[in-house]
């Protein structure tokens, strides 16, 4: 005879969710905090992680602002209010400091040079000359003005001003008399939209301007430019800050927006253009300050992923795109504020290197770090869909288990809300130390959502929360 099990197999919550806010507000509906999700491709089975966390690379100059870092020809570069730095050792003062964060290139030629810019002053530095004046020929002729962002292609700095004009250096020369035509330009003007900033794809330059966007390639000509147009490439979505661009395995990532004033999250991946914004994450920017200094942006690949990561201060939000994932989630401090880095990058070690927004320091960022800093813990939080198990019948839960790593001295505490999200439980708290941590008598329901927490300094992965209820009548 056939065998039958004695009691009901226990129903798993789904906590796999993409951030689900029905508004502008993050503080309903289900979202997870400060960490992202691997699949195992040999199982399908699906693992929540708590984010890397940061440690001090050193104070560079404690107290200041950072504006950019670079690693060139084996050093970290960093701009700190105006201060340049190699290596955490001063190099030079006196850069523009009122523009932001610096976006860097560089060019190769007789004397290898580094090149860098924040929309209001551009400079270039070789290490046996240290800091040239701010890129200026004698001839005067490079911009006065420029947006952020360079373009080098087959030898040649590309830099734009705000009136959408392309200019271009001499070949593998960007600060001697002569290095910049006054004839060595082409316009980015299909439409009458000022331009926003420039940078490169592949073998393309690209220029974004405030609602489209145009590539060029090297088209070889023997007067003017050699840039050309590269036909059928024009994209009617510009760029609303050049703050939010990010250059990723040759893909670009950057706040969109377009003539109706849409902002979206866009990509260009070999030219083509898609929008990777969800529409809950198209709410939550809907009433963001892009202003100057309002946005910041920057990527780091680690553990097979790769992060693109964007925050808006005036909307105190920091979101982390998965690309292997294709995901948005939230990353914060240890307060629940944004999270406080304008830059990264990497260095000769490989370790990567970001950039603190206003304690003058460096920090590295690993998955062998649980906690930021020495001490300020990483907060991972996991805010579950309202759970009714496809009925409003009322539910007895007698019993919930957490299926993760099992760690000595790890907690998570739950919380649950039978009335959308308005209100919670008091906290109980799992011992993940245990082999099977588990908790009973955990009330009756028509509907619920869950909240769980972890913020100890230890590794943090679950996979499952299972239950086990009854159901009552109707």
């Amino acid at each position: 005879m056939p065998q039958y099990p004695t009691m009901q197999i226990p129903s798993r919550l789904p906590l796999v969710v993409s951030t689900s806010n029905r508004g502008s507000s993050t503080n309903t509906d289900a979202r997870l905090v400060n960490c992202y999700l691997e699949t195992d491709t040999s199982t399908g089975d699906i693992f929540i992680c708590k984010r890397p966390g940061i440690f001090s690379a050193g104070v560079i100059a404690d107290g200041k602002s950072g504006q950019g870092v670079f690693f060139w020809e084996g050093s970290v570069y960093s701009v700190f209010d105006g201060v340049f730095y190699r290596d955490g050792v001063q190099v030079a003062t006196g850069l523009d400091n009122t523009g932001g964060v610096y976006q860097f290139s560089s060019i190769l030629g007789a004397t290898h040079k580094m090149v860098l810019n924040n929309g209001k002053q551009g400079y270039a530095y070789d290490v046996v000359n240290g800091l040239s004046a701010n890129l200026h020929s004698i001839n005067v002729s490079y911009p006065q003005t420029t947006v952020k962002g360079w373009a080098y292609l087959n030898g040649a700095q590309y830099v734009m001003n705000p009136e959408a004009v392309i200019w271009g250096s001499a070949i593998n020369s960007v600060s001697q008399a002569g290095d910049w035509n006054a004839l060595n330009f082409i316009s980015a003007q299909m439409e009458p939209d000022p331009g926003v900033a420039l940078n490169r794809q592949l073998v393309y330059v690209v220029a974004f301007n405030s609602w489209s966007t145009e590539v060029f390639f090297d088209a070889g000509n023997a007067q003017g430019s050699p840039l050309g147009n590269v036909q059928g490439s024009k994209q009617s979505y510009g760029c609303a800050s050049a703050d939010s661009i990010q250059r990723i395995d040759d893909v670009l990532f950057w706040i969109s927006t377009n003539e109706s004033a849409q902002i979206q999250v866009a990509k260009m991946e070999r030219l083509g253009l898609s929008i990777i914004s969800t529409a809950p994450i198209d709410r939550l920017l809907k009433n963001a300050s892009l202003a100057a200094g309002q946005v910041m942006s920057w990527q780091i690949k680690i553990n097979g992923h790769s992060f693109y990561v964007l925050t808006v201060k005036s909307l105190n939000l920091t979101l982390a795109y998965d690309i292997v994932e294709n995901r948005w989630d939230q990353w914060t401090d240890s307060d629940g504020n944004y999270f406080p880095i304008v830059a990264s990058t990497y260095d000769s070690q490989g370790r990567h290197v970001l950039q603190h927004e206003s304690d003058g320091r460096l920090y590295y960022m690993d998955s062998a770090y649980f906690s930021d800093g020495a001490s300020e813990p990483i907060v991972v939080d996991i805010y579950t869909p309202i759970f009714d198990a496809s009925t409003r019948r009322g539910k007895s839960l007698s019993m919930m288990e957490i299926v993760g790593d099992q760690v000595t001295g790890s907690m998570l505490m739950m919380q649950y809300s039978d009335d959308d999200y308005q209100t919670w439980s008091k906290p109980r708290y799992f011992f993940l130390g245990q082999k099977r941590p588990i908790m009973s008598e955990l009330g009756t329901f028509s509907k619920r959502a869950f909240h769980f927490r972890h913020e100890k300094d230890c590794h943090f992965r679950i996979q499952a929360v299972e239950v086990q209820y009854d159901l009552g009548v109707i």
